[in-house]
C-alpha cells in the first residue's frame, strides 16, 4: 500500500494504459482522479474496485481552461497533488512524410505534446513538493519510426519536455520522469499493426526480443515504481519498459 493517502492525477484514463495504471495505484490505495476524453469512458472505471477513492473527470487535455480545471478539481479534493501521470496520447494513420495529412500531424501534435505541456504547467503549482510526475513517452520516443513522423516527433519531445521539467523543478523535491513502453496488447497497438504489417499476420511482439507484447499491467507496474519512493533519486530519466525493442 506504497500510495495510502496520495493523491494522484491520471489523464488519458479511458484507454488501455490509463485503466491499468488507474487500477494498480488504486490497489495500492492511492486516492485518483482519472481524466477522461468522453463521458462515456467513464463507465470504463467502473470495474475497479477502490482500495483508495476513485474520482473522474472529463476534460479534452489540448483544451487551457479544461486542463486548469481537472487540476483544480484535484486541489480541490484534496488540497495538493503527490503524483501526476501524464499519460493521454494519440496515434493516426500511417503514411510516408510526403503524403502525411497536416491535420493528423496538427492533431497528435495538439494531444500528445500540447497536452502532456499544460498538464505540467497547471499541475505542477498544485502539487506538493516532494511529488512525483510520469510523463508518458514511448519506444519511439528514442528511436525513429518510419510512417508515423508525427507520433514519434510527439514523444522525442515529450523526452525533452520530460529533462527541461525535472531541472526545473527538483528544487522543490519534484521528480520528472518519462515511461516509455514498446509494444504493449492494446487497441493502439494493434491498430497500428494492421495497417504496418497489411496482408500479414506478423505482430510488433515478434520483433523484440522477448518475443511477446507487453501488457498494460506491464507499464503499470514501471509508472507506479516511477512515482513511488521507491525511484526517489530519480528524476529527467526515460525508462523503457519494450521487451528489448530498444536494446542495439
Amino acid at each position: 500500500m506504497r500510495f495510502t493517502g496520495k493523491n494522484i492525477v491520471i489523464t488519458g484514463a479511458g484507454g488501455d494504459l490509463g485503466l491499468a495504471i488507474s487500477e494498480r495505484l488504486i490497489s495500492e490505495g492511492a486516492n485518483v482522479l482519472a481524466v477522461v476524453e468522453r463521458e462515456e469512458e467513464r463507465t470504463k472505471l467502473d470495474k475497479i474496485s477502490p482500495q483508495g477513492v476513485l474520482e473522474s473527470f472529463v476534460a479534452d487535455v489540448t483544451n487551457t481552461e479544461q486542463v486548469k480545471a481537472y487540476a483544480e478539481k484535484a486541489f480541490s479534493l484534496w488540497g495538493a497533488i503527490d503524483g501526476f501521470v501524464n499519460n493521454a496520447g494519440i496515434q493516426t494513420r500511417v503514411r510516408p512524410i510526403v503524403d502525411f495529412p497536416e491535420a493528423d500531424f496538427d492533431r497528435v501534435m495538439a494531444v500528445n505534446v500540447r497536452g502532456v505541456f499544460l498538464g505540467m504547467k497547471y499541475v505542477f503549482p498544485r502539487m506538493r513538493d516532494g511529488g512525483s510526475v510520469v510523463n508518458m513517452s514511448s519506444a519511439l520516443g528514442v528511436v525513429g519510426g518510419a510512417g508515423i513522423v508525427a507520433y514519434v516527433g510527439s514523444k522525442h519531445a515529450i523526452v525533452g519536455m520530460t529533462k527541461t521539467a525535472a531541472l526545473e523543478v527538483g528544487n522543490r523535491g519534484i521528480r520528472v520522469n518519462a515511461c516509455a513502453p514498446g509494444p504493449i496488447a492494446g487497441s493502439m497497438t494493434f491498430k497500428l499493426a494492421e495497417e504496418v504489417f497489411a496482408g500479414s499476420d506478423k505482430t510488433f511482439g515478434e520483433t523484440v526480443p522477448l518475443g511477446r507484447h507487453g501488457t498494460p499491467e506491464d507499464v503499470a507496474g514501471l509508472v507506479a515504481f516511477l512515482l513511488s519512493d521507491d525511484s526517489r533519486y530519480a528524476t529527467g530519466t526515460v525508462h523503457a519498459v519494450d521487451g528489448g525493442f530498444t536494446t542495439p
